[in-house]
C-alpha cells in the first residue's frame, strides 16, 4: 500500500480497535463483571487497549511489509504480546496511583493527581505500541545475524510516535473522562485515544523513514515498501519483502537491495531476464540514488531515500 494508505488505516484501525474495547468494558460492567471506576476497570481496560490497539497497529504494517500469510500472523502475535504487557503495565500503576491518591486526597489535590496520572498511563501504553511494531523486525535481524541498524530505527520510530500519539489522545481523554455521565464522552475519548496512536505511529515510521521502494509499474502499481532490512529480496515468491506475483519473467528470487556502510545497492540473483537500473544491466553490486529506477521483468520500481546530511 502507499504510504498516505499506510498512515490512514493505522489511525483507523487504532480508533476501532479502542471502540472494541469500549464495547467489551461496556458488556462487562452491564454483566457485573467489574464496576466501573474500580482499580480492576483500569487495569482491564488498559490490558486490552493496549493488546488490541498493537494488534490492529501490527496488522496494517504486517500487510505493507509481507506477502506470506505465515508471516503476517507471525507480525501480528508479536505486536500482541508487548502492546498487552505495556497495557497491562500502565493500567496497574495508573489504577494504584489512583486509589492512594483517592485515600489520602481529596478535592483540588486529587484532581491535580489524577490527569497527568492518566495521560502517563497512555503515554505508556503508546510507547510499548510502538515497540511492538518493531518487535518481529528485531528478531527477524537477529535470527538471520543480520545488522540490527534499521531494525532499531523502525522501533525507535514507533516509540516515537507512540509518545506522542499517547500524549495527544490521553489529554482529551483525561478531561472527557470527567464526566461519567456523559456515555458519550467515554466513547469518543477512547477513539481518539486510539486514533491519535494510530495516527502518530504510521505518522512516526514515514516521516523519519530512511529509503524505500515504490512500484511504478507492475504488479498493485503504487505500493510503496520501506527499507528496514539490511537485505530486501525483491522476486515472485511468497517469501521475499517484496513480492511481484503474475509475471513469469520474474525469478522466485530475482534480486536484493543491499544496505552496508548507510548506503545501498542493488544486486541481480543470477537470473536469465536480468535486472536494470536506470535502464543499465547490474553485472555486480550496483550502488543506488535517489530517484533511480529498477526494473525486473515488466515492473518498474523507484527507489526513494532521504537526502543525507554533508559530513563536516
Amino acid at each position: 500500500m502507499s504510504f498516505k494508505l499506510f498512515m490512514y488505516y493505522c489511525a483507523l484501525s487504532g480508533g476501532w480497535a479502542c471502540f472494541l474495547v469500549w464495547a467489551i468494558i461496556m458488556s462487562a460492567e452491564k454483566g457485573g463483571v467489574i464496576a466501573r471506576g474500580s482499580f480492576a476497570d483500569t487495569v482491564i481496560t488498559g490490558f486490552l487497549l493496549g493488546m488490541l490497539v498493537a494488534g490492529a497497529v501490527g496488522l496494517i504494517d504486517a500487510i505493507g511489509n509481507s506477502t506470506s500469510t505465515g508471516k503476517r500472523g507471525m507480525r501480528v502475535f508479536m505486536c500482541l504480546v508487548p502492546g498487552a504487557m505495556g497495557g497491562f503495565v500502565a493500567g496497574l500503576i495508573g489504577a494504584s496511583i489512583l486509589w492512594v491518591a483517592q485515600k489520602v486526597t481529596s478535592g483540588t489535590v486529587e484532581w491535580l493527581i489524577e490527569k497527568p496520572v492518566i495521560v502517563f498511563g497512555w503515554i505508556l501504553v503508546g510507547v510499548f505500541n510502538g515497540i511492538s511494531v518493531g518487535v518481529y523486525d528485531v528478531i527477524g535481524a537477529l535470527l538471520a545475524k543480520q545488522a540490527l541498524g534499521g531494525s532499531l530505527r523502525k522501533m525507535r520510530n514507533g516509540v516515537m510516535g507512540g509518545f506522542l500519539g499517547g500524549l495527544l489522545g490521553g489529554l482529551p481523554f483525561s478531561f472527557l473522562v470527567a464526566y461519567p455521565e456523559w456515555q458519550v464522552s467515554r466513547t469518543a475519548s477512547l477513539v481518539i485515544l486510539g486514533l491519535c496512536i494510530g495516527l502518530l505511529i504510521g505518522l512516526a515510521q514515514v516521516v523519519l523513514k530512511e529509503a524505500w521502494i515504490k512500484v511504478d509499474q507492475g504488479f498493485r502499481a503504487g505500493r510503496e515498501l520501506m527499507l528496514t532490512k539490511e537485505e530486501t529480496t525483491i522476486g515472485r515468491a511468497e517469501s521475499c519483502d517484496l513480492g511481484l506475483f503474475g509475471d513469469s519473467s520474474i525469478e522466485k528470487l530475482h534480486a536484493k537491495i543491499v544496505k552496508k556502510n548507510n548506503s545501498y545497492t542493488i544486486e541481480d540473483a543470477g537470473t536469465e531476464g536480468g535486472t536494470y537500473v536506470n535502464d543499465k544491466p547490474v553485472r555486480k553490486p550496483t550502488p543506488l540514488s535517489a530517484g533511480d529506477a529498477i526494473r525486473v521483468g515488466r515492473s518498474v520500481l523507484i527507489f526513494g531515500e532521504r537526502q543525507k546530511q554533508a559530513k563536516k
